[in-house]
């Protein structure tokens, strides 16, 4: 059984990762969990020891169970997903598939995906709230890709980022099936904020 000090030690630690987490300042954390920010600041510094009332307004403002407030999760979390458990989630008729590796819980979504197209063949993306992001890099063949209006050419080993908020269209252009892996990364407060400025590179041609 843990002791006082270590349970104290854990919720703060926790409280603080998932106030973090979801963008929150400290006195945005009191307001919702109706309790000052003086408690606040004492609990995420482990000063103190929190009264029930307290831990379970804390986990309703934090969308969370009280269980993860007070677990002991010092080691690192690893889930490791393998091959055969993998997801396929589209395909074609023409052999195309998009398979879905792995990815994170809300409210910070990351997904892996693992997608081949073959020639001639495409997917539509719709748009994704304000803030998302796509990352993508060809693994062979040559892939046609759409962003709002913008038409780019990508050839193995190219890369590319961009922000999802506008439909976006993925194609297989060569003579070849296409393979690329795509990262989509969707931030909890996407649609919430105007979009992230992406560094500019030199366009694709």
């Amino acid at each position: 059984m843990q002791s006082p000090e270590d349970v104290a030690t854990a919720v703060g630690r926790n409280v603080r990762a998932l106030r973090q987490q979801r963008r929150m300042t400290i006195d945005a954390l009191a307001a919702a969990a109706g309790i000052s920010r003086g408690t606040v600041i004492q609990i995420e510094t482990a000063r103190g020891n929190p009264s029930i009332a307290t831990l379970t307004g804390l986990a309703a403002a934090l969308r969370v169970g009280v269980a993860s407030l007070v677990e002991d999760a010092t080691e690192p979390r690893v889930i490791v997903r393998r091959a055969a458990e993998a997801a396929t989630l589209w395909s074609s008729t023409a052999g195309s598939a998009a398979v879905f590796r792995i990815g994170t819980d809300p409210p910070d979504v990351v997904e892996l995906w693992d997608w081949t197209l073959q020639p001639g063949d495409g997917f539509d993306g719709e748009a994704h709230p304000m803030g998302t992001q796509e990352v993508l890099g060809v693994l062979s063949g040559r892939l046609g890709l759409r962003v709002g209006a913008a038409e780019h050419q990508l050839d193995t080993g190219d890369t590319v980022l961009f922000q999802a908020h506008a439909p976006h269209r993925y194609s297989g252009i060569g003579d070849g099936p296409v393979r690329f892996m795509m990262v989509v990364l969707q931030p909890g407060d996407a649609g919430l904020v105007p979009p992230t400025s992406i560094a500019e590179a030199d366009p694709v041609p």
